[in-house]
């Protein structure tokens, strides 16, 4: 009877052995391979940069990254290849991926700049400021200026002005909040030129919203622009924005307008 019992479980130990040797061949394997020179094994030889690019260069971006490679396809850090190119100010998000045998694919989202902000850095779509190196000024964006650490408050109030000043066909150019919390802003509205070489079809004017009471300044701001901008002029011309220079909403209840001509 001992015999008996003893003879299938000698054979499911049997049946068992290969598989357990598999097992530990690739335990064993795998510390192998992990100890070996991985980069002469299986190297990444090749880095795809994936996404649009407007603003960098994708053979800077190539270059980073492989000199962040310090290992093979399969112990390639690629935690910190995504932290080295994350320093850089144009890159607002990376993702990267394997491509076997030998590809590593870079997948970039570009930052998207709305407005400039101070005279060394850019806002973005989401209100975030970001510094590159250099700050192109032919970009057609409007220019934000405070203190730093407010670039927020500054965003938020453009959004309020910009959908304010749509519906008049104006728009807001240039947005400034000073040390003493006092807003500025210039609006612009546009003129058909009428000539090719017509540099004064973008008229501005600067409007003076001060500290306080902004909110109420700028709602009679906006009841008072269309009939400041229109009005009659001396010799059956209409008097434009062309000839208003400054309007200042500073006044309890009122406000001054200063022209270009007297």
């Amino acid at each position: 009877m001992k015999r008996k019992n003893k003879t299938p479980l000698l054979k499911r130990i049997v049946k068992t052995l290969p598989v357990f040797f598999a097992v530990v061949a690739l335990v064993y394997g795998g510390l192998f391979i992990k100890d070996i020179e991985i980069p002469t094994v299986l190297p990444v030889e090749n880095v795809v940069v994936i996404g649009q690019l407007n603003f960098m260069d994708k053979g800077k971006i190539e270059s980073i990254v492989k000199n962040e490679i310090n290992g093979g396809y399969f112990t390639v850090d690629l935690n910190n290849i995504r932290a080295s190119l994350m320093q850089q100010p144009w890159i607002k998000n990376v993702s990267l991926r394997r491509q076997w045998p030998a590809t590593l694919d870079v997948i970039i989202t570009e930052q998207t700049p709305v407005a400039y902000w101070n005279d060394d850095g850019y806002i973005n779509d989401a209100g975030e400021v970001f510094k590159p190196v250099n700050v192109s000024r032919q970009l057609n964006l409007p220019e934000l200026n405070g203190p730093e650490g407010h670039h927020n408050n500054v965003w938020k109030f453009m959004n309020v002005l910009y959908q304010e000043m749509a519906l008049l066909e104006f728009e807001v150019v240039r947005l400034d909040l000073d040390e003493r919390r006092s807003w500025q802003m210039v609006v612009s509205k546009y003129e058909k030129p009428v000539t090719e070489n017509d540099e004064t079809a973008a008229q501005k004017i600067d409007v003076k919203l001060g500290r306080f009471e902004t909110e109420k300044r700028l709602k009679r701001f906006v009841r008072i622009l269309p009939s400041l901008a229109v009005g009659h002029g001396s010799d059956n011309k209409t008097l434009t924005n062309k000839m208003i220079k400054v309007i200042d909403m500073r006044y309890p209840n009122g406000f001054a307008v200063q022209m270009t001509e007297a």
